[in-house]
């Protein structure tokens, strides 16, 4: 019900407001400024082309012929390229190479669902801002989660600690994206501050760990095989996994489950898989992977998103699995 109310609320507000009254309310709501009256009318022209997008895919949401809804997000004012040139900048792939696989039991008992922020080892969500980091943002998701599960400890960790000090584990900056592996790796050899101690700044700067401050420790990380079956079992049984996945589609995604085209195996963005279940409706029964995401609390369904599961791993959702090990 409250999906359906936030959904009415976008149709209101799309259809009582013209095209300069929303443009001058997602330039207040994002704080949007540009270069110059030539830059702003050139958004502003993407801007509306997108509206127009937004209003043809929920026209078809209404009719019951889309399963998930869009709206405008702070990426309202780029392209389709410009927005997948940012996703770009986030994630590096390369072999897992120091990670132990994991090997589930046979006689393993896996919930038909779990949400683990119902269960307080999700932590709030947070914002990257325009930098490439969301392998970071991935990484502290899991740190947390297993701290709050094990240790019922439930504390922010510090990104910019990852930005800025594991790059000698091949991670870059906010232009050059990183490996949530590579982060654990780094993890694992010097621990983590908070994030409070050490405050997100959404870019990099020279590392400032203080091995004093370090509260929490992990013996490694390990991978999960690629299929939706065995992330399925990690995520009922361990808790919230990190997971690489290909986000193009999610541009102006507000709400629903997505199961639509466009998506490829191209990882190009770190996110963290935080429960899964089913809805039901007349036409039938839809599998989801429900997935938190780091592009702030006012995109998607309050920062989260829903994406089909058991759909040929839509969008290489299994590709790229991991979690971090404690003591």
């Amino acid at each position: 019900m409250k999906l359906l109310a936030i959904f009415s609320t976008v149709l209101l507000a799309v259809a009582a407001s013209s095209n300069e009254e929303q443009w001058i309310a997602f330039k207040q709501t994002h704080g949007k400024t540009y270069k110059s009256l030539l830059e702003e009318r050139t958004r502003f022209g993407i801007f509306q082309n997108n509206l127009k997008k937004i209003k043809e895919h929920n026209a078809r949401y209404d009719k019951g012929e889309e399963t998930y809804f869009l709206g405008v997000t702070r990426f309202a004012d780029l392209t389709p390229e410009e927005f997948g040139d940012f996703l770009r900048r986030q994630i590096k792939n390369k072999p897992r190479l120091h990670a132990t696989p994991t090997v589930f039991p046979e006689d393993l008992e896996v919930p038909d669902s779990i949400d683990w922020t119902e269960k307080g080892a999700v932590l709030d969500i947070k914002n990257q801002l325009d930098c490439g980091s969301c392998w970071a943002f991935s990484t502290t998701g899991a740190l947390e989660g297993q701290n709050a599960i094990l240790n019922n400890v439930k504390i922010a960790l510090s990104e910019q600690q990852l930005l800025d000090c594991s790059y000698t584990y091949g991670n870059g900056d906010c232009e050059e994206g990183g490996q949530m592996s590579n982060a654990f790796e780094y993890v694992t050899d010097y621990g983590i501050e908070a994030e409070e101690s050490y405050p997100y700044k959404g870019k990099d700067t020279e590392c400032q760990y203080n091995a004093s401050k370090t509260i929490l420790k992990i013996k490694g990380y390990k991978n999960v095989n690629a299929s939706e079956e065995e992330l399925r079992k990690a995520v009922g049984t361990i808790g919230p996994i990190s997971i690489a996945m290909h986000a193009n589609p999610f541009q102006l995604y507000i709400g629903g489950i997505y199961k639509g085209q466009g998506c490829t195996h191209e990882l190009n963005h770190g996110v963290l898989v935080v429960g899964y279940g089913e809805v039901y409706k007349s036409s039938g029964k839809t599998k989801f992977w429900r997935v938190k995401n780091s592009w702030g609390s006012n995109w998607g369904e309050n920062g989260y998103f829903r994406i089909k599961r058991d759909a040929n791993n839509l969008c290489g959702i299994a590709d790229d699995p991991s979690y971090p090990v404690l003591y």
